[in-house]
Parts: C-alpha cells; sequence; structure tokens
C-alpha cells in the first residue's frame, strides 16, 4: 500500500469512528500493532459457507451448471489442484512463483524486494521468489492478483499461472471453463453481503435460484449490488 505505520496510524487517529472503535476494543487506542490485530481478525471471519460448489459436493447436482463441472475436472486435470487443494482450495503451502518459467523476467519492470517473497522474512536463498499459495475461494472477488497485482483479470491470471507453475499454454476454452468453477467457490458471508446502507443485495444465495429479485446473477456476483436490498 506503499505507506508506513505513522502515515497510517496519523489517518486513522482523523476518523471519529476509527477512534472510538479501537478505544472500546484495545486499551492502548491505534497503535500498529493493533491495527495488525483487527485486520487479523477480520479475515479469520472471511470463511464463506454454503456456496455453491459446496452444495455440488454434498449432492446437489443442480447446484453447479455443466460448464462449471467441466472447469472443476479441467482444474483437476491441469494440476492445479495439486497446490490449489483442501478446504479452502489452497492456502495452506508455499510455492515458488515461476516453477516452470521466468515470470520476473518476461514480467515488465525491475525485481523489487517484494518480488523475493518469503526470502524477506528468512534470509534463506531457498526461498527467494517463495509465496504462499492462496486459497481460491474468494479469488472472483478479489482481484487485482499476485503479489505484485499486476493482473486485473482472472483469465489473464489463470494464463499465467498454466504458463509459469504448469509449464503449459492453456486454451482459451479452458481457461473460461476454470474461471467459470472458480467463480463458484464464494459463498455467504453475513456481514459482507450487506452494509448499512443496504448498498449491497442481502438476498440469500441458492444454488437453485440464479437471478435474485433485483436481477443480479448469483452464478457470477454471488456478492453483488444489485440496488434492490
Amino acid at each position: 500500500m506503499a505507506s508506513n505505520w505513522p502515515q497510517v496510524i496519523s489517518k486513522l487517529n482523523r476518523d471519529k469512528e476509527y477512534r472510538q472503535a479501537f478505544s472500546q476494543l484495545y486499551s492502548d487506542g491505534i497503535t500498529g500493532l493493533n491495527i495488525q490485530n483487527a485486520i487479523a481478525e477480520f479475515e479469520r471471519s472471511l470463511t464463506t459457507p454454503n456456496s455453491r460448489f459446496d452444495l455440488w459436493l454434498v449432492g446437489d447436482e443442480s447446484a453447479l451448471s455443466e460448464q462449471e463441472k467441466h472447469g472443476y475436472s479441467l482444474f483437476k486435470s491441469y494440476g492445479c489442484i495439486a497446490c490449489h487443494q483442501g478446504t479452502n482450495v489452497g492456502g495452506n503451502m508455499y510455492h515458488h512463483m515461476g516453477a516452470m518459467g521466468n515470470y520476473f523476467s518476461d514480467r515488465d519492470g525491475e525485481v523489487t524486494a517484494a518480488d523475493l517473497g518469503r526470502f524477506n522474512v528468512t534470509g534463506d536463498p531457498e526461498d527467494r521468489h517463495l509465496f504462499k499459495v492462496p486459497s481460491l475461494r474468494l479469488t472472483a472477488l478479489t482481484s487485482p492478483y499476485f503479489h505484485d497485482g499486476r493482473t486485473h483479470s482472472l483469465e489473464k491470471a489463470i494464463t499465467i499461472m498454466a504458463r509459469y507453475q504448469l509449464g503449459r499454454e492453456m486454451p482459451k476454452e479452458d481457461v473460461e471453463a476454470i474461471a467459470v468453477f472458480i467463480k463458484s467457490l464464494a459463498g455467504q458471508h453475513p456481514r459482507l453481503n450487506h452494509d448499512e446502507m443496504g448498498e449491497i443485495c442481502t438476498h440469500p444465495i441458492s444454488a437453485t435460484t440464479r437471478y435474485c429479485s433485483g436481477g443480479a446473477d448469483l452464478y457470477t456476483d454471488p456478492l453483488h449490488r444489485c440496488g434492490d436490498a
């Protein structure tokens, strides 16, 4: 975020609601450690159960479209599942960025300290360009992608992963099918599906209902703004 702790703390202290919230939760108010703790606690809440993929796994064949099922099959056959596995579809291992090709030399721009990955923590040369494999649960909703934030399209991110992590040039139709499958992974989050102003739709996500009453496509935009909250 190109900032530092004094700047972040100063900005938050200018916000009355943040000052009040921190003073209620932390005896010493807004500090770097308390900000880290608050963000960590929020991130621990980011479980989104009852996605359409989850419903399909427990036997609801109507929960996924044929293209999404095909995308899941491709996701496994290409080998994506070797790293993105488990309940969170990733998030439980580290891997080198560019295992099958030099992502950093092909990418525009100089290599920065951020590109060194876990090496910045351990100092071990073996950890250069080593990054935690992310969960794909909310990937469809959280662009831009990768540690450098240079990729804004989910389809482009899949193409890059295929090339540099699998050593494969993936056809466009396979990329699109995998992208559609990934979009089925986001489920429900009681606090992220709405806000105080009602801007984000509160209609429940259903495996059998394609569109909410506000017109939003639940298949492609589960945490959607439909204007009819």
